[in-house]
This record gives C-alpha cells, sequence and structure tokens, in this order.
C-alpha cells in the first residue's frame, strides 16, 4: 500500500515575510508577487529608465527568444553573440551583448536598442545591480527552498516582463523620432 500524503514533505511557506523594512502577509499560501516587487529596491528604477532614457532615444527593435533562460556571452572572430537556448543574436560590442543578455534572461519577447552605444553603456551596470538585487532580496525572502525561489522569481520576471511591454508604444507617432514627415 502506497503513502498518498506528499503534503508532509512539502515546505510550509511563513505567515509573513519581513523585507526592506515591510511585512508582507502570506495569506492561504498564495505569495504575493507584486508586493515582494515593489517592494525591491530599483525595481521602478529599471522600468522608467528603460522608459525615459531608451523609448524617447532612436531605437531599434531585437526580437529575443520569449522565454526567461539563462543566456551566455559568446566571443566570436566577428564580435559577441548572445545564446539564449537555441537563438543567437549578432552583437558588435560587449556592451550591447550585455544588454540583451539581461533582457533576454528576463524572458523578453523583443526589446528596443538605443543606436546610442554610449548611452546603453551607461545604462546596463544600472539595468543589471536593479535585476540583481530583485534576484538576491528573492533568495533571502525564502532562504530553505530553491524551488519556491525560482517560482518566485519566474513570476515576478513576467511582472517586469509585462510592465515594459506596457510601457512600449504601440503605434508609430508616440513618440518624436517616430513620427512621419508628410
Amino acid at each position: 500500500m502506497k503513502d498518498r500524503s506528499r503534503n508532509n514533505e512539502r515546505t510550509r511557506l511563513p505567515q509573513t515575510i519581513q523585507t526592506a523594512g515591510i511585512t508582507i502577509p502570506i495569506r492561504n499560501g498564495k505569495i504575493p508577487h507584486r508586493k515582494i516587487l515593489q517592494a525591491a529596491k530599483g525595481h521602478g528604477d529599471l522600468v522608467d529608465a528603460y522608459r525615459q532614457k531608451v523609448l524617447s532615444q532612436n531605437t531599434r527593435t531585437i526580437r529575443l527568444l520569449g522565454k526567461k533562460c539563462s543566456a551566455k556571452i559568446l566571443n566570436t572572430l566577428l564580435g559577441y553573440e548572445v545564446q539564449a537556448w537555441y537563438k543567437r543574436i549578432q552583437c558588435p560590442d560587449l556592451v550591447t551583448a550585455r544588454y540583451l543578455r539581461l533582457f533576454s534572461e528576463l524572458g523578453c519577447h523583443s526589446i528596443q536598442l538605443p543606436f546610442d552605444p554610449t548611452l546603453t553603456a551607461q545604462l546596463v551596470p544600472e539595468f543589471e545591480a536593479v535585476v540583481e538585487a530583485i534576484t538576491k532580496q528573492i533568495r533571502e525572502l525564502f532562504p530553505q527552498d530553491s524551488a519556491i525561489q525560482r517560482y518566485v522569481i519566474r513570476r515576478v520576471y513576467g511582472i517586469i516582463r509585462q510592465q515594459l511591454r506596457d510601457r512600449e508604444p504601440s503605434q508609430k507617432g508616440t513618440f518624436p523620432h517616430e513620427q512621419s514627415a508628410i
């Protein structure tokens, strides 16, 4: 006879989570992902900086894999490549490769890349620090269970992706550099 009670081995969630001086309650075993993200340091900086500094400039759209996966930067004879699962994207320099790797790891379908590489060079360390801080905070909230850590990180990255998509222009002519000259 098999033991059908697997719930005994499951990790129990705490009733509350303490983060950055804020107490977040967990009710009915449901983790409040949006509240965890709001409590994360610099989260708003990522979305706002992308909106204000990237989308206000001349950009080009880069299609990414669209799945959250680990991405690697490969050094090739012609520059750099970002490899996310089966997709490889050619990059002229390391800064662009780091930018694309970051958004590939977030799981974005497409991203706007500024034509100005100096702007990209300014933004990449800031974006990487914010994403690292969010990931570190989630790992500190749930130190005992790596499965819950991965689950919460995946859900939080999904929220960030949605916020980035909501901030992108839906039609041409939304920003001054996209208006047609008639």
